[in-house]
């Protein structure tokens, strides 16, 4: 009958298959490299038995150490296959653990943030606990199971060749090992997971008690603490106790599967070498795969399957619970958002309870496909307004809506695909130059590349880098303005519908400047310019003036004509 537990162990081994699904070239390179790791297997019963009877035995040194010397190189061989199958485990490994881990602080915090559920801090280092287990018995299985499969198949293969009824008492053994494992694997299990779970009740009851020992010892309670961890500790201790006593009852029937084929050879090794049916070189090559492979990879796949095979699946299905997901349910961008339509609501801001507001109780509406600029003395917030447009600063007090959606409530993935800000600084990575350009939009094809590169101006500095499929090995020696020309090209190829330009065009010439402005607002996007120079004011649909906390907003020339402040700044950048 199957269980809740049973099928949250199952769902826990799907999500194991999950964190790795992308690794499947790591798993072929994997695979490869095991299987020329475990060819010295498949020939080394064969050849010791040749070396006897066709080398020793005839007193032909000679072909005996030749034969055995071919072993050894075949022995080197497989050495240089476990060297190179490291790489692509550790690739397996790291990018699991890491997908697990991110899986549960993302969805302890999401469920802190949305479902107002109180995150225990012990359940989140029990759950990279359990990770960084798991991280080791994979390994485990992994470094011993990929070789223990392909050496246990040539070992029986090889018997099949020396001595076929040998080979066939391996067999039996190792289905009769095999049905021990299933059998006994479910109650192995919802052992281990009891006493999995008793581990934790001790150690979070032991932190409660310890933490107010001091009430504890006030309240007159010490004798109420110490019989609740003494049960605590008792159950903890029958739980592992019965855990091992599974462990022993199955250990007398695995080395019996593991044994009986080498008793079996040696029952009937005199009959056979006496009538004939074995030479005395096949009956030392098929004690060699008995004692050197089959046995030992018998044990081992046994003890990986048995009980850390198990015991992984116990433990993913505790990392399930941990990273369940949230409840909650974020609100969809809808056609109006991809409309690109902004505002802010009241939106008050300050870098503290007691400092001084960078905006107060500001109210703005940018329209889809509105090229609005931002300007003000400097220090007077303007940065700070972009962060809040782009959902990256919270507001204090109002909101900040995202096509009449509250931006801090869209789910963040969705939001930047629809909503970019380009800040001063450029950042540049080494990598290709498509991989740059690419780097907001990975499904943009070459030709759409081309496109954004030619729209901001950026061709030659392209074509000096060998084009799109060229290379950027040293992003330090390129200029600040070169870095954001290929910053402006990477949004430009971004499919955002508000852009938001935080002086990420300081370094470029004028006219330059001019060109990615107009590049940007001919493709119908909503456009947001914190402004450097005045002139990007002067070709606005609208203008934004911030200057202490309040905000003014109209057309360059009504601004010019109206705002004292905003005429001094025309002025100031005139002379300069």
């Amino acid at each position: 009958m199957t269980t809740v537990e049973d099928i949250r162990i199952d769902s826990g081994w799907r999500l194991a298959a999950d964190s790795v699904r992308g690794q499947r070239g790591a798993f072929a390179r994997l695979l490869a490299w095991s299987f020329l790791q475990s060819v010295p297997v498949l020939f080394s019963g064969a050849l010791v038995a040749q070396a006897l009877d066709r080398g020793f035995l005839r007193g032909d040194f000679g072909t005996g150490a030749l034969l055995l010397g071919t072993y050894a190189a075949l022995v080197v061989i497989g050495g240089f296959g476990a060297r190179q199958a490291m790489e692509p485990l550790a690739t397996i490994v790291e990018s699991m653990r890491f997908d697990l881990i991110t899986r549960t602080v993302t969805a302890s915090l999401r469920r802190a943030v949305h479902d107002e559920e109180r995150v225990d801090g012990r359940n989140v280092e029990a759950a990279t606990k359990h990770t960084d287990t798991l991280r080791m018995l994979v390994s485990q299985l992994l470094v011993v199971l990929r070789t223990a499969v392909f050496s246990l198949v040539f070992a029986i293969a090889g018997l099949f060749f020396l001595a076929p009824i040998v080979a066939w008492t391996a067999v039996a053994g190792s289905v009769l090992v095999a049905f021990v494992i299933v059998v006994t694997a479910r109650g192995w299990q919802r052992r281990v997971r009891e006493s999995l779970l008793a581990e934790e009740r001790l150690s979070a009851n032991a932190a409660n008690t310890l933490l107010g020992l001091r009430d504890v010892i006030a309240c007159g309670a010490a004798e109420r603490a110490e019989r609740d961890l003494s049960a605590d500790v008792d159950t903890h201790a029958r739980a592992a106790l019965l855990v091992g006593r599974l462990v022993a009852g199955r250990v007398a029937i695995i080395s019996i599967g593991g044994r009986l084929p080498l008793a079996v050879l040696l029952l009937a090794a005199p009959a056979a070498v006496a009538g004939g049916g074995l030479t005395p070189g096949e009956l030392l090559g098929a004690a060699t795969y008995l004692i050197g492979t089959l046995d030992p990879m018998l044990r081992s796949i046994v003890r990986l399957i048995g009980e850390i095979g198990l015991q992984l699946g116990v433990l993913f299905g505790r990392i399930l619970e941990y990273s369940r997901p949230s409840t909650w349910v974020p609100p969809e961008l809808t056609a109006t958002s991809a409309g690109g339509a902004l505002a802010l609501r009241g939106v008050s801001f300050g870098y503290s309870a007691s400092s001084e507001r960078v905006l107060d109780r500001v109210d703005l509406d940018v329209e889809p496909g509105e090229r609005l600029v931002v300007v003000g003395p400097s220090g007077a917030g303007k940065s700070t307004m972009a962060n809040l447009l782009a959902g990256l600063d919270r507001p204090q007090q109002g909101e900040v809506l995202f096509g009449g959606t509250d931006v801090g409530s869209l789910e963040e993935t969705a939001l930047r695909r629809r909503l970019t800000l380009l800040p001063q600084e450029a950042y540049v990575f080494s990598g290709s130059v498509r991989e740059n350009l690419a780097y907001l939009n990975p499904d943009a094809t070459d030709a759409e590349l081309e496109s954004a590169v030619g729209a901001v101006g950026a061709d030659e500095l392209i074509a000096a880098r060998g084009g799109i499929d060229g290379r950027i090995d040293a992003p330090n020696e390129l200029s600040e303005g070169q870095k954001q020309l290929i910053t402006l090209a990477r949004a430009y190829a971004c499919p955002a519908d508000v852009v938001v330009l935080d002086e990420a065009t300081c370094h470029l010439h004028p006219e330059r400047e001019r060109q990615v402005e107009e590049a940007f607002a001919a493709t119908g996007r909503t456009l947001v310019i914190i402004a450097h120079r005045m002139s990007s004011a002067m070709r606005a649909d609208r203008v934004a003036l911030l200057h202490e906390g309040t905000l003014s907003v109209g057309t360059h020339e009504e601004l010019r004509d109206e705002s004292p402040l905003y005429a001094d700044l025309i002025g100031y950048w005139n002379e300069v």
